[in-house]
């Protein structure tokens, strides 16, 4: 063989093996789209998850309690293939002798912050039909 044909022959083999690898990776299943915000960055500055609990059957939800000394900042975040999705979702708190407070609709990735400034608080969130509250208070 010439060197001219084993250069063609090297050429079609390289572009066998890139079609091969490109088809393989096409069929790999995509992730969900990313939730770019976190809690401590939409709580503010100085805000630190101290509780968190699922929601939903498939983790579909979660719902953070976050403190920055005796303020309480609440949020609930969609995750995996539930970001972005038009399902309900909600935050709340509740501070002891103090009134509710509260955020929910048909959000894409979170509901919240909801905000208080108590040492001691209820809280929750709900995805869906399910929820969870904690209520020390």
């Amino acid at each position: 063989m010439t060197k001219v044909g084993e250069m063609m022959k090297s050429r079609l083999v390289a572009t066998g093996v890139a079609s091969a690898a490109l088809a393989f990776v096409a069929t790999l299943p995509m992730a969900g789209p990313a939730n770019a915000a976190t809690p401590s960055g939409v709580c503010g500055d100085g805000y630190t998850v101290r509780a968190s609990s699922p929601l939903g059957e498939g983790n579909n939800a979660k719902v953070y309690l976050l403190r920055n000394g005796n303020r309480a900042c609440v949020v609930t975040f969609k995750v995996g293939g539930s970001v972005g999705n038009s399902v309900s979702i909600g935050a709340w708190v509740h501070p002891k002798g103090g009134s509710l407070v509260g955020d929910s609709g048909r959000y894409a990735e979170y509901a919240g912050p909801v905000k208080v400034t108590s040492s001691c608080v209820n809280w929750g969130g709900n995805y869906s039909e399910y929820s969870y509250k904690d209520t020390p208070c």
